[in-house]
């Protein structure tokens, strides 16, 4: 997989978030099979596989998800009271 794998993945997620999703989705929670994706895939470019677009896919959002929590917990003080 390796770091060029996660990059190639946070590329595939920026064209088309809304299909890095549901193969996260179908990766991690729902026992369905994750290859029916991989000709759409292929149609956009992207050539690794389907696990390693469900990890980058959770790993930017899990990054967003700190961000925001850390934008939010720093100005609590200052802007939300």
């Amino acid at each position: 997989m390796g770091i060029h794998g996660i990059f190639e993945s946070w590329r595939c997620f920026g064209k088309n978030p809304a299909l890095a999703t549901q193969v996260l989705i179908a990766t991690a929670m729902l026992p369905s099979n994750p290859v029916r994706y991989v000709l759409e895939l292929e149609k956009q470019g992207y050539l690794e596989d389907t696990q390693t677009l469900a990890m980058g896919t959770a790993m930017l959002y899990s990054i967003a998800f700190a961000v925001s929590y850390a934008v939010v917990s720093m100005t609590y003080g200052m802007l939300w009271i």
